[in-house]
């Protein structure tokens, strides 16, 4: 990464590092890229989910005693947390894939 992000083309990364070819040099590279947004987007993830936790806490007390406000935050937290975490129904409601539009094709009558 350090030699791409100097400006070293593939065949150069490749060349000084001892890879057989650019082609292997561009495989460590994009896999290298993929980890670290993995990473990066599960730290991002973590703490999100650690302040949704937060506030739902800060407040849950004061929901279960009856204050509408506070139930009516939480409402609005835990759709927040299921969005964050990709845990949405599927469109079609029965947890398959999202529904898709489909042609049905009528034959004319002869």
């Amino acid at each position: 990464m350090e030699l791409k992000t100097a400006g070293l083309t593939y065949a150069q990364v490749a060349n000084e590092l001892g890879y057989t070819s650019r082609g292997t040099a561009y495989n460590v590279i994009a896999r290298a890229l993929r980890d670290q947004t993995a990473v990066a987007v599960t730290g991002l993830r973590d703490l999100e989910n650690a302040r949704l936790d937060a506030l739902q806490l800060a407040l849950w007390d004061a929901a279960i005693t009856g204050n509408v406000k506070a139930v009516n935050s939480i409402v609005q937290i835990v759709p927040a947390r299921v969005r964050l975490n990709g845990l949405q129904p599927a469109r079609d409601g029965f947890g398959g894939t999202p529904a898709t539009h489909r042609t049905l094709v009528v034959h004319p009558e002869g």
